[in-house]
């Protein structure tokens, strides 16, 4: 059965699939709202409905907004066609426990000599100013509607109009999202009485991530262009370093092609991004600097995207098991505390289901009582009332939903050098604490988790032999399983490609 979240999805797309695609095909008015604006997705094709963040997701998906973490602003110039320049600015921000607030601002120009002798030059340019508010409705689903004030100007006359964009990001897993969003939705505007609708835009695509690589693949309807298939790929061959690949294919423009780029930052917080999409009618160059400051709520994608950066990078980390006991002995000690049990009590220990590191569990919860002053014992409660005078006599049963040690990443910083390895522990319990009569007097799920970079070449003596769940095995990356999904991905790009170039020519 589907999950709540993805009907949400699926019922705004549906909602909004008649403004996109079931508007009469005509040649649209605003035509620079549909140059995509940000180094990074023009280098992948501009596949980014699913990966829009920050401030550049004004531009793509408003639903982007949900992931925002922090203060980000992001730069961005374009060296159009014909000489026309754009330059956009956008800048996004937290806005309460589970939204964010952003705003953009875009500009271009162009002028070229009159052909009536003695008047001159011809001048015309674009602006529009965008806000957008983006809230997570669940952890994994993020959406978002924005509003835009559009003005152009073609020589003496002007036009000006409104347009609404929504969007919707929903992320299935930790590295793969769903995404929806439909742009420039408005009246369109009007030179003198001449009247223009507005492209308006339907956007749906998906984003994965497998090791070092990120795939997306978009697919996205203009009112007067047939579906265009946008496809893009990012690999980060070392930590400060991304390359970036994509293609736009099935769209009747002179801008189907391909694009390349690539990206460099610094300490994981500044960006500078650079794309190149070649056509028949030129290239066209862009040039990103962004930003982003602090840490906030997000999606879950926001957290994932953190794979290497930001964490504590330990030198001599404690071994798995220690790591785990140091947060169990977190939770319990929450726990017990939460219970409130009667001083001097006797307390039963139960536990259900079947854990290997259910002993770990057993010996923290007997040592933190015993500390407490309470008689402890392993096994379940007798169905027996304590006789008056004696000691209250209570049951705690746990359960184990996590409690383990996995490697969640592993990469070097550089091409050659040392492995490092992102550590993470997790520790998840849920308490049941009952009196004589097995009535539940108190219950709680309590979690911890500890997330950190440890040197590759001692992981081996971090292990616990005998204890799997404090010696995960270490998936080593290497050219030979990096082969098989580009191999996979070519063959698809070709048939892609195939279908539409027989499809162009019959």
């Amino acid at each position: 059965m589907p999950s709540k979240g993805f009907t949400i999805l699926l019922c705004l797309v549906l909602a909004v699939v008649p403004a996109g695609v079931c508007r009469a095909q005509g040649t649209s008015g605003s035509q620079f709202l549909g140059i995509g604006v940000g180094a990074r997705p023009m280098a992948m094709g501009g596949a980014h409905v699913a990966l829009a963040d920050g401030g550049t997701a004004l531009a793509w998906n408003p639903a982007g907004l949900a992931q925002v973490t922090g203060h980000t602003f992001s730069l961005t110039h374009v060296s159009w066609l014909a000489n026309v320049d754009y330059n956009y600015a956008a800048y996004a921000t937290p806005f309460g426990k589970k939204g964010a607030f952003g705003v953009a601002l875009e500009q271009g120009s162009t002028s070229w000599d009159n052909d009536v002798p003695g008047e001159g030059t011809f001048e015309a340019g674009d602006f529009y100013g965008a806000v957008g508010y983006g809230r997570r409705l669940r952890p994994n689903l993020g959406l978002a509607a924005s509003l835009r004030y559009v003005s152009s100007t073609l020589g003496d006359e002007s036009s000006q109009s409104m347009t609404f964009d929504v969007g919707a990001i929903y992320r299935i897993s930790e590295n793969t999202s769903l995404a929806a969003a439909v742009r420039n939705m408005g009246g369109g505007g009007a030179y003198v009485s001449e009247s223009d609708p507005l492209p308006v835009t339907l956007a749906m695509g998906g984003a994965y991530e497998w090791r070092d690589f990120l795939f997306a693949l978009d697919f996205e309807k203009v009112n007067d262009i047939d579906l265009t298939t946008r496809f893009g790929v990012e690999y980060y061959p070392v930590r400060y370093l991304a390359l970036r690949g994509g293609a736009i294919l099935g769209a009747n423009s002179a801008l189907d092609s391909y694009a390349g780029g690539l990206g460099v930052n610094w300490d994981e917080r500044w960006f500078l991004d650079y794309a190149y999409q070649p056509s028949t009618l030129g290239g066209t160059h862009q040039l990103a600097l962004s930003a982003g400051f602090g840490t906030g709520p997000g999606l879950m994608v926001a957290a994932a995207a953190d794979e290497s950066g930001g964490l504590e990078e330990v030198a001599i980390p404690k071994s798995n098991i220690a790591v785990l006991t140091e947060l169990l002995d977190e939770v319990v000690e929450e726990a017990v505390g939460s219970m409130s049990l009667p001083p001097g009590s006797e307390v039963y220990i139960a536990q259900v289901g079947q854990h290997e590191g259910s002993w770990l569990v057993e010996s923290v919860l007997v040592e933190k009582l015993t500390k407490r002053g309470h008689t402890v014992m392993t096994g379940g409660m007798a169905a027996v009332e304590p006789a008056p005078g004696e000691p209250a006599m209570f049951e705690i049963k746990y359960r184990i939903v996590a409690g383990e040690t996995t490697y969640a990443r592993v990469w070097r910083e550089w091409m050659v050098g040392a492995r490092k390895v992102e550590r993470r522990s997790d520790v998840d319990i849920h308490f049941q604490l009952s009196d004589t009569s097995r009535a539940i007097v108190w219950a709680d799920d309590i979690q911890r988790q500890r997330r950190e970079i440890i040197p590759g070449g001692r992981i081996e003596e971090l292990s616990t032999p005998g204890q799997t769940f404090a010696s995960p095995p270490v998936e080593e990356g290497g050219w030979d399983k990096i082969l098989e999904p580009l191999i996979v991905a070519a063959i698809v790009g070709g048939l892609i490609y195939l279908f539409y170039t027989s499809r162009s020519s019959n």
